[in-house]
């Protein structure tokens, strides 16, 4: 479904994958389950986008919700596929959260990076806290959110164990708060205006998790890594072109 100039939802067991389209062609953002892939793949194409006009995916973050499609689409549709670079790493303090595999990947970016691919530019926000490699796609004004935060206030869950973190969670919902955008894209439940009141209450659920008693997350919970201040930004420049 058509939800605003250039993006489509579509949603099948909660999962919700959002299309972009980048002048005849589109990307998607996240692919969601292996069980719901055929469903949003058979809801896209219900809303006039051909299969073989998926050409580049771009990931919120590894979870597999999120990502587990990825390997089938991968190889029916051979996209490029861009990510975050810590959900390419296995880092020591997420024993339970499992790296892509490097071949599944095309790009890997971090905070400050920019890609362009057709009509379209997404800039790169890395907001780590319910994962290491939590990351926010900007188009416009129109900000993809992932699990970070939800339209409710919500937040997604948490486990210390694949790289949760309550620190680096209030640092990224209050650098939400500071970005220009009209709208937020959850990957799961409803969509629409951000408002001071959602992050609000996002931060709220925060401090009652971290305040718990018996509750690890404060004490065990470690900082995703950062880019070096010296490492440059770059810009990634993608074909729309289903055979580029």
């Amino acid at each position: 479904m058509q939800i605003a100039p250039g993006i489509y939802r579509v949603e099948s067991e909660g999962e919700v994958v959002y299309a972009l389209d980048c002048g005849g062609a589109y990307a998607l953002v996240d692919v969601g389950s292996g069980p719901a892939l055929a469903e949003k793949l058979e809801q896209l194409r219900s809303d006039g986008i051909a299969w073989e006009k998926i050409v580049a995916v771009f990931l919120t973050h590894n979870h597999p919700d999120h990502c587990q499609a990825l390997e089938r689409v991968k190889q029916e549709l051979a996209p490029r596929v861009v990510v975050h670079r810590l959900a390419t790493e296995r880092l020591a303090h997420c024993p339970a959260s499992e790296p892509l595999a490097p071949d599944l990947v095309d790009y890997t970016v971090d905070e400050g990076d920019g890609v362009e691919i057709g009509d379209i530019k997404l800039e790169v926000f890395h907001l780590p806290g319910h994962t290491a490699d939590s990351t926010a796609w900007q188009l416009g004004d129109d900000l993809f959110v992932g699990d970070i935060i939800f339209y409710d206030g919500g937040i997604g869950w948490m486990d210390v164990h694949w790289g949760s973190c309550v620190g680096d969670y209030r640092v990224s919902l209050q650098r939400l708060s500071r970005l220009t955008i009209s709208a937020i894209y959850p990957g799961h439940g409803d969509y629409g205006p951000l408002k001071r009141e959602m992050i609000d209450e996002a931060l709220r659920r925060i401090t009652v998790l971290s305040e718990a008693d018996g509750s690890p997350l404060a004490a065990l919970g470690r900082p995703a890594p950062r880019r070096h201040s010296d490492e440059p930004s770059k810009l990634i420049r993608l074909s729309a072109s289903p055979s580029a």
